[in-house]
């Protein structure tokens, strides 16, 4: 390595995460003396950063002078002396890592996914599979967002030819479609990546228009483009029980009717796309202009107006802060309050070294991820569990969740100090984590402004000059953002499906009450796949993780019917009903179940629909080894008859 590569390595560890660094050191070294207790870092506390690890200055700078040479030797091309390769040692090592004692069954997630990150490179990691599908097997992939993407990969990696249908004009799913001001995310980049496709992230935490790129750079990295029919809208998708064949009808851009039959359907349309309007009396009459958040007017100049936004979620919480520098007033609009959690690296770049250093040592990278997949993750989730014995359930959950709950209230009161009536009006009265945790980007700030109204009550109606709110306040209104979610309990709502017998998916699912195996399959319905199904979406963490959790699951069982020969499947209702019993058990014992407040997690008979019970460990071991006798199997009719013919 040139001299000058050394001075880049040695700018780049004096901004890097040192618990990090330290991992690297100990691998290429191997010497135990790294992992005792003069170099342990603190354990991860809540979401906030852990750069230094809390460990005394002379003692980061001992582990950035060794992380120069160690880095080094990875660029000269030297191997690590310590392997990952057994769960042993990424159980010892993770422990120390993280501060806290891991699992057995954490050991072997991290062992798996340290293997996975540590080999990819900034292009997209192409892998084939063992088994391939037999010739003319075909597929048809529903929408080009996170879940499409995943799937994708996995018809490629089995050699299935297929046809993508998005009805948008873009690839990208939500982040083609919201484009309001502030969209972003509030999970950490590196988190909200797909594994086969290292991004060089800017910032810890990206907006929409780089999320939004990053996924059309995947399509395109996976040479899927050209597989794309855009502005291409699925009406329908019916089974043929003697074929064993779907019909897809689409609408195309011309606005014609298109049957396409495939042998499989990958449906990979999510939930959280189709918006809803509250059903308030006037809504029409209003002289204004008004819009849901995901239909932004980018025409629209909010200079001067006065703005109604109805709902405090995250669509809110983001536009806000936003249009208050422009508009002459905005007034807010909140049934209940929803806990904000401070938001410390919101919007703050990551530091260009750091960059090389995910960029150029894979090893680095692994090691990044796992502290982001472990602090976001289960370490999370796992204080979301009733303790059955807590003395206070009307305020928490176990204490565990309410030192949470007196951790935001304390930060809440910080942040609206002078602002008496906004602390009353801004402390939930249920459980941290019942509803959508938000991240503070501004919120309490920019309700503070001269120009902004927090009003709690809900909407009874609307006329020509504004809203009438249930407690008898008429709000004056020039402009109204509906920011009022979409039908998250109704899961492939988009589009008519048909199974078995003209088994219409609606009714089987009772409009709103989703069931399937996994998240992935549904009874009846042979062949008919989803990615990102009811109960997928993690509660804390990575959805990205969950999403090719489930394609390698498809992927792997796919393999199992081509190689017994079967041209269609459909989960049992026994494994299908077991495992939704175990869903709703889980889900009972969660602060999701909780009584008191209402969610979009649950459908509308109060059965939580939308997010996962599991710890992350919990679903990768349900999904970890697919078998065909939760299947029912089936062999073609007419080829039957030719054969006995």
């Amino acid at each position: 390595m040139s001299e000058s590569t050394e001075r880049e390595i040695r700018e780049a560890v004096k901004v890097a995460t040192v618990p990090v660094l330290l991992m690297v050191v100990y691998q290429v070294t191997g010497d135990e003396k790294w992992l005792s207790d003069r170099y342990r870092p603190s354990k991860f506390r809540g979401v906030a950063p852990r750069i230094t690890g809390e460990l005394p200055e002379e003692v980061q700078e001992e582990i950035r002078e060794a992380a120069v040479r160690a880095v080094m030797s990875l660029l000269a091309g030297d191997k690590p002396a310590i392997s990952m390769e057994t769960e042993e040692a990424v159980k010892h090592v993770a422990s120390f890592f993280v501060g806290e004692a891991i699992s057995d069954r954490h050991a072997a997630i991290l062992r798996e996914e340290l293997e996975r990150r540590a080999s990819v490179t900034g292009e997209v990691l192409q892998q084939s599979a063992d088994v391939k599908a037999p010739a003319g097997f075909t597929a048809i992939v529903i929408g080009t967002g996170v879940s499409g993407l995943a799937a994708v990969r996995v018809l490629q990696q089995l050699g299935i030819e297929f046809v993508i249908f998005e009805r948008g004009a873009e690839a990208g799913g939500v982040w083609f479609q919201n484009t309001y001001p502030g969209a972003g995310v509030d999970t950490p980049s590196h988190l909200y990546s797909l594994s086969f496709s290292y991004k060089d992230w800017i910032h810890h935490y990206e907006l929409r228009d780089e999320l939004y790129g990053y996924f059309n750079d995947v399509l395109d990295d996976l040479g899927a483009r050209d597989r794309v029919q855009f502005n291409t809208e699925v009406l329908s998708a019916h089974y043929n029980d003697e074929t064993l064949k779907w019909t897809v009808t689409t609408r195309d851009p011309d606005g014609g009717l298109t049957e396409h039959i495939t042998d499989m359907v990958l449906s990979c349309v999510g939930s959280l796309n189709q918006p809803v309007l509250p059903n308030v009396a006037g809504r029409e009459t209003f002289s204004g202009v008004q819009f849901h958040s995901n239909e932004w007017d980018h025409e629209l100049d909010l200079t001067g107006k006065r703005v109604v936004i109805v709902g405090v979620g995250a669509s809110c919480q983001q536009i806000a802060p936003r249009i208050a520098k422009t508009a002459a007033h905005v007034t807010i609009v909140q049934r209940s309050p929803q806990w904000v959690a401070p938001f410390e690296q919101f919007r703050q770049p990551i530091a260009e070294g750091e960059r090389t250093l995910l960029d150029q040592v894979p090893l680095y990278r692994s090691w990044y991820w796992l502290g982001l997949f472990w602090q976001h993750g289960d370490k999370v989730i796992d204080a979301l569990r009733v303790d059955p014995e807590w003395p206070h359930p009307e305020r928490s959950i176990n204490r565990r969740n309410d030192r949470q709950r007196e951790f935001l209230t304390n930060y809440i009161n910080e942040q609206l100090a002078a602002h008496p009536d906004l602390i009353e009006a801004s402390v939930p009265d249920y459980p941290p984590f019942g509803k959508r945790m938000l991240m503070d980007n501004g919120w309490y700030k920019n309700l503070t402004r001269e120009n902004v109204s927090l009003v709690t009550g809900a909407v009874a109606g609307v006329d020509a000059e504004g809203l009438q709110i249930k407690d008898g306040q008429h709000l004056d209104a020039d402009v109204i953002i509906w920011a009022t979610g979409f039908a998250a309990s109704r899961f492939l709502s988009s589009y008519e499906v048909k199974g078995e017998n003209d088994l219409l998916l609606s009714e089987y699912w009772e409009d709103d009450d989703p069931r399937a195996y996994l998240g992935v399959g549904i009874p009846h319905f042979p062949n008919l796949f989803m990615v990102g199904g009811p109960h997928s979406l993690p509660p804390s963490g990575s959805f990205m993780y969950f999403t090719e959790l489930q394609a390698r699951y498809l992927r792997e069982l796919l393999k199992e019917m081509f190689t017994a020969g079967v041209r269609a499947i459909d989960p049992t209702e026994e494994a299908t009903n077991r495992y939704n019993d175990l869903v709703d058990d889980y889900h009972s014992r969660t602060v999701w179940s909780h009584p008191g407040f209402s969610t979009y997690y649950r459908n509308s008979k109060g059965r939580v629909i939308f997010v996962m019970p599991f710890l992350n460990v919990e679903y990768w071991e349900l999904v970890k080894t697919p078998t065909l006798n939760d299947y029912v199997t089936h062999a073609s009719i007419l080829a039957q008859n030719h054969i006995s013919a």
